[in-house]
């Protein structure tokens, strides 16, 4: 094992399991609040882009008098922005699954709703149907669409009226998302104009950019020449405040012009990684005069790196760093992350990580695992059941005006305690402050000064401004951002004309208590599972699912293509979950609360290892899938062969000491194994193997070296649970 291994090993056993003690709830509210409000570059830009949308999609709406003006203007918030062909390709995914919903809602409703019991079953069919595919649709946005558009309007068939109205009804609303969704994409097509940034470059640059400041003025302190500042200090704190989902989100989408996706998600989660882990540090006092020369050469190294970033990974190599094995944990601790993302963003020669180069998939309209995972089934039933307690309650009340508990329960609707609660908290005061505070008030003292539509849409884009810049904070708080603009469309948008009705407020907020009584009756009764404990299970599945990735495939191309690009793709969408639940752990409550704080530290600081680990893997696939295992010669083939078992068997190591904190598991002769790997290329090309078998060499020996470091950290950790124990 290599010194850098030996040094993180080192270092998780210094570092212990347990987390620090959380601050006082109301302190650190509080801080929450400041840093999550504070502007940051591109923030104020990204907020008028949401209010112009939503603006201009208002006045077209009320101008012509369409139903469904509240839905369609909280559409026009949210639909993804990314990139102008992202909100483009999200809109019409939007439009066509609301399009769907609509068509197999009118298709029951007209055979099915003239019978009581036909009409119950096709209430709690339409509910199930819903929930279905909010989970196992491949895209977000297109799932929620679909399942709003049914909840929206099943309430709407028990009403006494003309059929045809009610379907005349439910087309209008269709118009009008279909309006929202264009209006937003012409507005970001407009604003794209003038906005030539990168902001996925710029992100990546400026978090890079503070880490880099921090180290240097914490060189010049040691040296006593300087001190460090606390803007700088405050800056960072900022960005690990914010994280990384948007650019995380931004390195997803397909850009011909830059690296591929893999390795642009791996990048942004190391830069994510260095930010977390130098913003935590409190300890500068504790560094020597000895340690400057560390910390500068680290800074220097994060200037070469940003260098690569801003031109695309051009110019030359950058150098490890090598930092001495006695150095802070503090310094060891930035040095793997900053190796990792040189690796990443120093490939080899020819060196690819995207096996969508190798006979492109389409995009799937579902999960791949739609109709075989239970767990789409198991979400399904229960979100349909707090529905259908939700439809009983305001049914047999005679209040209709409830109806927006199912709303609550479509959009609060997720698979963890954590996740859950967060999203019903966030729900819950969101509809407080738009519906109650900024709604009500808003009909109050307001609306009876306002006499044109010039005022009202004042008013509007105000609100929706406050919307805008909470919807553009981190994840832990974005959502509220949605909620406060929704309650606030559900009573300002219900007609034409302004509304001067406060039953309608008063009907929207109960309707939204009803639904998250009923979702937190049936979510969190009902099988779920700690948000912690998601995040551990996501964890353990993505390495058994990277040492199937490593398994054999002897078959190559184009057998087992569709396989392993399945396997990729699962992977990725468990290393975004990982990070969702990680925030959601937050918001969990208990005696445990402070252990499963640990645990999300821990599993957060191991996850862009994994990330780098996956990169690797996806590296040494392309090449192989490029050459056909007959053009091979028989030992090299074989060697081959067992090289990857041996890497197979590792990882099920590292997947085993994770899932049975079994400190005992050792690797296998991997070593062996590639040093026969290695002896297999030399005699196939006669001492000179060309650089695509050198390159698999060198991505070999790196993935050894990442497993070796992981499965080593892991076991430290656990041992040092254990120790604690006793």
């Amino acid at each position: 094992m290599s010194a850098l291994a030996q040094a993180g090993q080192r270092q998780t056993l210094k570092r212990g399991p347990v987390a620090p003690p959380s601050p006082p709830v109301i302190q650190w509210f509080a801080s929450f609040l400041r840093e999550e409000l504070k502007p940051y570059p591109g923030r104020a830009l990204l907020a008028l882009r949401y209010t112009v949308a939503a603006t201009i999609t208002m006045l077209l709406i009320v101008t012509f008098r369409l139903p469904g003006a509240a839905v369609g203007g909280f559409f026009s918030l949210l639909i993804s922005r990314e990139a102008p062909i992202t909100t483009l390709r999200g809109g019409i995914g939007t439009v066509a699954s609301f399009l769907c919903g609509t068509a197999f809602l009118l298709t029951g409703a007209i055979l099915l709703v003239d019978y009581p019991l036909t009409h119950f079953l096709w209430v709690t069919l339409s509910f199930f149907v819903a929930f279905y595919g909010l989970s196992a649709l491949s895209n977000y946005g297109a799932g929620t669409a679909f399942a709003i558009v049914i909840v929206l309007s099943v309430p709407a068939w028990d009403q006494v009226a003309p059929q045809a109205a009610i379907v005349v009804s439910n087309l209008w609303v269709l118009g009008s998302v279909a309006l929202a969704v264009t209006v937003t994409i012409v507005v970001e097509f407009a604003f794209s104009l003038f906005d030539t940034r990168d902001e996925l470059t710029e992100g990546l640059e400026q978090r890079l950019e503070a880490v880099r400041v921090v180290l240097r003025q914490s060189a010049l302190k040691q040296s006593a020449r300087g001190a460090i500042s606390p803007e700088a200090m405050g800056k960072l704190a900022q960005f690990a405040m914010i994280g990384v989902s948007r650019l995380r989100r931004l390195a997803l989408r397909p850009n011909p012009a830059r690296q591929d996706t893999a390795r642009l998600s791996t990048t942004v989660a190391l830069v994510g990684r260095l930010v977390d882990i130098l913003a935590a540090f409190r300890r500068f006092d504790a560094l020597t005069p000895n340690d400057a020369p560390h910390l500068q050469a680290m800074a220097d190294q994060i200037a070469k790196l940003q260098r690569k970033i801003r031109t695309r990974n051009g110019g030359p190599a950058i150098q490890p760093l090598r930092t001495p094995s006695d150095a802070p944990l503090i310094l060891l601790g930035l040095e793997q992350p900053l190796e990792l993302l040189r690796i990443s963003l120093s490939p080899a020669p020819g060196q690819s990580f995207a096996l969508d180069q190798i006979d492109p998939a389409p995009p799937a309209i579902l999960k791949p695992d739609a109709f075989h995972n239970p767990e789409h089934l198991n979400f399904a039933l229960r979100g349909c059941l707090a529905s259908i307690l939700c439809y009983f309650i305001f049914n047999a009340v005679f209040w209709p005006g409830l109806n927006t508990s199912l709303f609550t329960c479509v959009v609060t609707a997720i698979t963890s305690i954590g996740s859950s609660r967060q999203k019903q908290l966030l729900r819950f005061s969101g509809a407080l402050l738009g519906g109650v505070v900024l709604g009500i008030g808003s009909q109050v003292l307001i609306l009876p000064m306002l006499d044109t539509i010039a005022g009202f849409t004042v008013m509007f884009a105000a609100v929706t401004a406050v919307a805008a810049w909470f919807l553009t904070s981190s994840p832990r708080l974005s959502y509220f951002g949605n909620q406060l603009a929704l309650a606030f469309y559900l009573i300002q948008l219900r007609g034409p004309s302004p509304q001067t009705n406060l039953a309608i407020a008063r009907d929207n907020i109960m309707g939204i208590m009803l639904g998250l009584v009923m979702m937190w009756l049936v979510f969190e009764t009902l099988g779920s599972k700690p948000a912690v404990q998601v995040m551990r299970e996501l964890f353990a599945e993505n390495l058994d699912l990277m040492a199937e990735l490593a398994r054999p495939w002897p078959q190559g191309k184009p057998a087992d293509l569709k396989k392993i690009r399945t396997l990729r793709e699962k992977i990725s969408q468990n290393f975004l979950a990982v990070n969702q639940q990680g925030d959601a752990v937050l918001f969990e409550i208990g005696r445990s609360r402070d252990q499963s704080l640990a645990v999300r530290s821990r599993l957060r600081a191991w996850q862009p290892q994994l990330r780098s680990l996956f990169l690797l893997q996806n590296a040494l696939l392309q090449y192989r899938l490029q050459v056909s295992p007959l053009d091979l010669a028989a030992p090299l083939l074989r060697a081959s062969i067992r090289f990857d078992s041996e890497v197979s068997a590792l990882l099920e190591g590292v997947a085993r000491a994770f899932r049975f904190k079994d400190a005992s598991c050792m690797p296998h002769d991997i070593q062996m194994a590639h040093a026969d790997l290695e002896q297999a290329i030399l005699d196939a090309y006669h001492k000179q193997p060309p650089p695509r078998s050198r390159a698999v060499l060198a991505i070999s020996a790196q993935i050894i070296e990442l497993a070796c470091r992981l499965l080593g950290e892991i076991k430290a950790a656990f041992s040092g649970v254990a120790t604690v124990r006793k």
